[in-house]
């Protein structure tokens, strides 16, 4: 019981630092790669400039990504928005391609070698299977950023939605044994909420 206490209070407070080194916008919760950039609770905040490209970004010891998840029932398709922190990302790429990796946030979405370097790394540590067991392949939607975070957007065709879905989410845990992955879902009304730790393997969204 208080290994779950401190795991959780570990989750607010990686949530508190999200939201104090992230400078953005909300209008959605799971914005298109060209909508402005979401906050970890989805509130409404005033506009604040982002940093200029030569602004350093801010040291970090906590070690999170948040997963937004929203489920097109429609088009039959998982829309997924995954924020990072810059650092890391470029740390784990550049450990995939064995040389120093620096991203730029303003041409991170045209530079094809850090698309795929990007949609590799994902396809290697976020695995989403549908309730028949079988893997959702995922495709490029588009990256956003500032010099701290990143915000990268795919998406997949899924069937049945998120009813029986299982998720594995191993992002940044081969850089740190504290990371924690944060995964937000959201079906037909429904919120889903998970927590994955480097131990962790698949886990049902229900």
């Amino acid at each position: 019981m208080r290994i779950r206490k401190r795991a959780w209070l570990f989750l607010i407070h990686a949530l508190a630092i999200l939201c104090t080194e992230a400078s953005n916008v909300s209008h959605s919760a799971f914005p298109t790669p060209h909508s402005p950039l979401p906050t970890p609770d989805s509130a409404p905040t005033p506009h604040s400039p982002l940093p200029t490209p030569d602004s350093a970004p801010t040291p970090h010891r906590i070690h999170v990504s948040v997963t937004n998840l929203e489920f097109n029932q429609p088009r039959h398709t998982v829309e997924i928005v995954i924020r990072v922190f810059a650092d890391d990302l470029e740390n784990a790429l550049g450990r995939r391609a064995n040389r120093a990796v620096k991203i730029d946030p303003a041409t991170a979405g045209k530079d094809r070698q850090i698309v795929e370097l990007v949609m590799a790394y994902l396809r290697s540590s976020f695995d989403l299977k549908n309730k028949g067991g079988r893997p959702v392949a995922l495709s490029w939607n588009g990256i956003e950023g500032q010099p701290d975070m990143f915000w990268i957007f795919v998406k997949g065709r899924m069937f049945g939605g998120f009813e029986g879905a299982q998720l594995r989410n191993k992002i940044f845990c081969e850089l740190f044994d504290d990371q924690v992955n944060i995964v937000n879902a959201k079906h037909q009304g429904k919120q889903i909420g998970l927590m994955f730790e480097s131990k962790d393997d698949f886990k049902i969204l229900r």
